[in-house]
């Protein structure tokens, strides 16, 4: 629990999604980019969270210096740490590109290697569900810090100097990760040998001929691809609401506080009483309902409301489509399937991004207000997969159906 705290509160600084978003954007903006030129060039820093399944596989089956997961995360927080350290010196958009793609690379595999830890033990003990909350409660608690930094940053340095300041603090986290990974992670030395290999390669195969797990994989791409308002409201919110940079990351950290509370009440009052399934209905609901009340986002008063309340609601689906992706990965090759079940999840995300994006500039001409409705009636129909998707107990076993 402690280890999984640790990381996640790095991982919350590190991701591109956090501390480094708001420079970013500011940044691009401010050279004249457009929201889908944004989501275009940005389109490649998926890549790594599309190809998680190698840093799984490569995992799963070979021990590097003896540990299956301990060397392979000092490595990949080490060149995390490198390209923060060489974002500082750049300015050139296809460049800084070029170094977040280091930086998604070593955070994405990182992310692989703990969600498998994460897994292992979580079968072991029924505790999956309790295991996430507190990884995404903790993420959040560092979402809260980021916001406030992010928009601090963005509204008192020139955009430029803002970016570099951010990725000097974020190259912080995955170092933090390597001095938390040497003293909270106890792990047996393996060797590679071919009755290991032949197990795990079993339960790789297993996983693969499954019904449940497409079944589960199509859910997330589903719900993943409804069209994203991401880039747009941040457009929207400077240029026709015209909140200053600061208040928009106070907007952000306001989102996380509401989120840390989301994950608490999701870990104290769900996560041991219901079934996914029924957590899966009660998602589409509260995720149609607060991407509509965005609609309401008026002013600042408004906004700060808003963005609270859709912060501790939108924990509740969040957690419950991980709990689902991680129920369905059997222990042999944990690290491979879930990291798969992610990946799509995080491609169909990135085509939502570049979709929605390409609506509002295209075909709704900078008007978020049809975007929303968009998106709202898309996640609804995530109604209709429901019915196919497996059942499951309280300790997050799955069952085929």
């Amino acid at each position: 629990m402690i280890y999984f705290g640790l990381v996640y509160f790095a991982q919350g600084i590190g991701q591109a999604g956090a501390l480094i978003s708001q420079p970013l954007m500011y940044y691009l903006k401010s050279l004249g980019m457009t929201t889908d030129q944004v989501a275009g060039l940005l389109a490649v820093l998926t890549v790594p969270w599309i190809i998680k399944p190698a840093y799984g596989l490569l995992s799963d089956f070979i021990p590097l210096f003896g540990y299956r997961r301990k060397s392979y995360l000092f490595l990949m927080n080490g060149l995390a740490a490198s390209g923060f350290l060489w974002l500082t010196d750049l300015t050139a958009p296809n460049m800084i590109v070029v170094a977040l793609f280091l930086t998604a690379l070593g955070i994405a595999s990182s992310d692989v290697l703990v969600d498998a830890l994460m897994v292992e033990n979580g079968q072991k003990t029924g505790l999956i569900k309790q295991f996430q909350s507190q990884q995404w409660m903790w993420f959040n608690i560092a979402a809260i810090i980021s916001g406030l930094a992010g928009g601090w940053l963005t509204q008192t340095l020139p955009p430029a100097s803002a970016l570099h300041a951010a990725a000097i603090v974020i190259a912080c986290a995955p170092a933090a990760v390597v001095l938390a990974t040497t003293f909270l992670v106890h792990e047996n030395k393996s060797q590679l040998d071919l009755g290991a290999l032949r197990h795990t390669t079993r339960g790789l195969m297993s996983s693969l001929k499954s019904r449940t797990l497409w079944i589960v994989a199509g859910f997330l791409a589903f719900w993943n691809f409804t069209p994203s308002f991401g880039t747009p409201l941040f457009y929207h919110m400077i240029d026709h609401l015209k909140f200053d940079q600061y208040f928009i990351g106070q907007l952000s950290a306001i989102a996380s506080v509401g989120a840390v509370i989301g994950a608490f009440v999701y870990r104290r009052y769900l996560a041991g009483r219901y079934s996914t399934k029924s957590l899966v209905y009660l998602s589409i609901l509260l995720g149609s309902g607060t991407t509509l009340a965005y609609l309401l986002l008026l002013d600042k008063i408004s906004a700060i409301v808003l963005y609270f309340m859709t912060g501790i609601l939108s924990m509740i689906p969040f957690l419950t489509l991980l709990s689902l992706a991680a129920a369905a990965c059997p222990p042999q090759a944990a690290g491979f399937t879930v990291a798969g079940l992610m990946s799509i999840y995080n491609a169909a995300g990135q085509l939502s991004q570049i979709v929605g994006a390409h609506l509002y500039e295209r075909l709704f001409h900078q008007q978020i207000r049809p975007l929303i409705i968009v998106a709202a009636v898309f996640t609804l129909g995530a109604f209709l997969i429901v019915p196919f998707l497996p059942d499951t107990d309280r300790s997050g076993n799955v069952t085929e159906s």
